[in-house]
């Protein structure tokens, strides 16, 4: 008898001898499939632009080669731009398949801006050895851009209430309305000048400001409790000059004064850790006081003996800076008023509150231009029904509760602010929409929040 094992190992060879017989022919019938003419083809999508902007013409160059030995019967060649991670096409051609290098031209890109793919693929067709073949023959990334770009901030806009003292000889009322004219002009804040102590209170205590100014005034303010007040609630105050009203105000937020014991001019000392951004030195002259308060940072100093001549404090969530020195005496005898304008704008914008929190009125900054060339855009700002527009700084058309500026995008930006108070129930946010002139009509590009 055999071994069990040695049975089994007799019998699959007996099997094996039987049936190898029959598996000869699938064998060779499977080696002929495989010998079959094939229809291989590469392609490319060389000098194709991977970014294009809206309304702009997109030539997309392709080129196929057959890299068979196998003719073509018939065939197709399609070209595809798809939405980036989706099958959404935006758009398909398709033309007869040839293999050269050929290109398309869409005139007008009008789908949305965005990231997309361009595909290109091919079918074919050989009638005589009866075979079809589809290839994906190269695919590469799309940009759709906007031609117009939008930066929005909402940062606080310095709105500045400036009291204009009217004291003085009519020279000197001219030096004093230039400095106050040359620091702000061009630099983009609200800006409000009065020349009264109720015109200022009225003001001051309607909400559109949150920065105010005392400059050489010549009044005295019949109560003082309120201004404290609105400084504690963020309020930014800069008083300056050395007449005794000026002074009396200043004292109500704990500062205190000395008088120099000479008038002779004398050199203003700014750092760069000065606090308000100066740094050099500016004459002064006439009547100065030194001020003092135990909490308060000094802004400039004396150059002759380093004592404090400009001090910034708080006073609760707002800031005050002193300077009591005439700014229209010292450009009058420095005979320029270029360095006193570049100090107050410092002290406004040193003064001013970072953000709109606490007053209820918001401020919003766009920057608009057009990466490729001058083009006409209409920026449309849709606001909280019931908003009361307080201003901005170009010309704007207010109706209802949008604002709308026209105007000439260019690679420069432009820089458009506008100040503004929602209803106090109001939770809507502003948004922008963009627009831009395509073949004489305005299209949207989107909204901006």
């Amino acid at each position: 008898m055999f071994p069990s094992k040695l049975k089994d190992f007799f019998a699959a060879a007996v099997l094996l001898c039987f049936f190898t017989p029959l598996f000869f022919p699938l064998i060779a019938g499977s080696k002929e499939s495989t010998m079959l003419p094939t229809l291989p083809l590469s392609g490319e999508l060389d000098n194709t632009p991977r970014t294009v902007m809206l309304c702009k013409p997109l030539t997309i160059q392709f080129s196929v080669r057959n890299t068979g030995t196998v003719p073509f019967s018939s065939g197709t060649i399609s070209l595809a731009i798809t939405a980036a991670g989706t099958s959404r096409s935006v758009f398909v051609r398709k033309l007869p398949f040839t293999t050269d290098t050929n290109s398309i031209r869409i005139e007008n890109v009008a789908f949305p801006q965005g990231e997309y793919t361009l595909t290109l693929k091919a079918s074919v067709v050989n009638s005589e050895d009866s075979i079809k073949r589809e290839y994906t023959l190269a695919e590469q990334p799309l940009t759709v851009s906007a031609p117009i770009l939008v930066t929005r901030d909402g940062d606080s806009v310095p709105r500045v209430l400036l009291w204009l003292g009217r004291t003085g000889t009519p020279v000197q009322r001219v030096f004093a309305e230039k400095i106050v004219k040359e620091a702000f002009e061009g630099d983009n804040v609200y800006t409000m000048i009065v020349d009264t102590a109720e015109a200022f209170t009225n003001q001051a205590m309607s909400g559109d400001f949150n920065t105010t100014v005392l400059f050489e005034t010549d009044e005295l303010l019949d109560r003082s409790d309120w201004l404290q007040d609105q400084v504690a609630r963020g309020m930014g105050l800069v008083v300056i000059g050395p007449e005794d009203k000026a002074r009396m105000t200043a004292e109500t937020f704990g500062f205190k004064f000395l008088e120099m014991p000479s008038s002779a001019p004398a050199m203003l000392l700014l750092t760069d850790d000065s606090g308000m951004g100066l740094s050099g030195t500016v004459p002064v002259s006439g009547r100065i006081l030194l001020p003092q308060k135990k909490s308060a940072k000094p802004a400039a100093l004396l150059a002759e003996d380093k004592k404090p001549a400009v001090l910034i404090d708080t006073a609760g969530n707002g800031r005050v800076i002193v300077m009591p020195f005439s700014f229209t005496r010292s450009a009058l005898d420095a005979g320029t008023t270029s360095l006193y304008s570049l100090l107050l704008r410092a002290a406004v914008h040193t003064a001013a509150p970072e953000n709109d929190e606490l007053t209820g009125v918001s401020s919003v900054e766009l920057l608009v231009s057009a990466p490729s060339g001058p083009i006409r855009a209409h920026v449309v700002e849709t606001l909280p029904a019931g908003t009361r527009v307080i201003w901005t700084n170009a010309e704007g058309t207010v109706k209802n509760n949008t604002l709308l500026y026209d105007l000439i995008a260019d690679k420069e930006p432009q820089r458009l602010l506008y100040v503004y108070q929602p209803p106090a129930e109001s939770k809507t946010p502003a948004f922008s929409e963009v627009f831009f002139e395509c073949n004489e009509h305005l299209v949207s590009q989107g909204k901006i929040e």
